[in-house]
């Protein structure tokens, strides 16, 4: 066809010399048009089913659940293993194992020392609060004595716990970050 040409269309041998519309239908046909809003509903709706199916990880709010190491405060080796997980409506830790002494606390307290420590409970009611745990109570074995504590993790760094244990007041407590550790370690 020629440029600048006209379509036109027969039906029933005669010629139709009106315009199509948008969609390519003569005006007053029913069209496809209607198909559309439904259709592009559609695809938006499968955009954001994709978007949210990708990105979910990125926004859920990871948890204190899992193995952890503690950290000496003195010369930053690690001293144990502990398992945290969900026990009813709170979270619990558990000393998995001690790494010195052949798993041996030989500088605790009366009622760990010369103990191997394994499954040992050291932490008990924690309770979420937002993106912190609190009204938990600790262990410590060296002491023997128990604290209370809250919890939550590092900002930006779900492989880091910051705990503080205290007696009465947060600000007379004692702070430690633990460090994420495989599965296998508690095992």
């Amino acid at each position: 066809m020629p440029a600048g040409d006209a379509l036109i269309l027969t039906v029933n041998a005669a010629p139709l010399a009106r315009p199509l519309n948008k969609v390519g239908c003569l005006p007053g046909t029913p069209s496809l048009n209607l198909l559309h809003p439904m259709t592009r509903i559609l695809s938006r709706a499968f955009a954001a089913l994709c978007f949210f199916a990708i990105a979910a990880p990125a926004f859920a709010q990871s948890t204190p659940v899992g193995c952890w190491q503690t950290i000496d405060d003195e010369d930053g080796t690690v001293k144990s293993y502990v398992k945290i997980y969900q026990s009813g409506n709170t979270l619990v830790g558990d000393i998995v194992r001690l790494t010195t002494n052949g798993g041996r606390c030989t500088d605790c307290a009366d009622r760990y020392n010369n103990r191997v420590l394994r499954n040992e409970r050291i932490m008990s009611g924690f309770t979420r609060d937002g993106n912190r745990y609190e009204n938990g109570s600790i262990i410590d074995p060296k002491s023997g004595r128990t604290y209370s504590a809250v919890m939550n993790l590092v900002d930006g760094n779900n492989d880091r716990l910051y705990l503080r244990g205290y007696i009465g007041i947060r600000a007379l407590g004692r702070s430690q970050t633990w460090r994420r550790a495989a599965a296998s370690n508690c095992n």
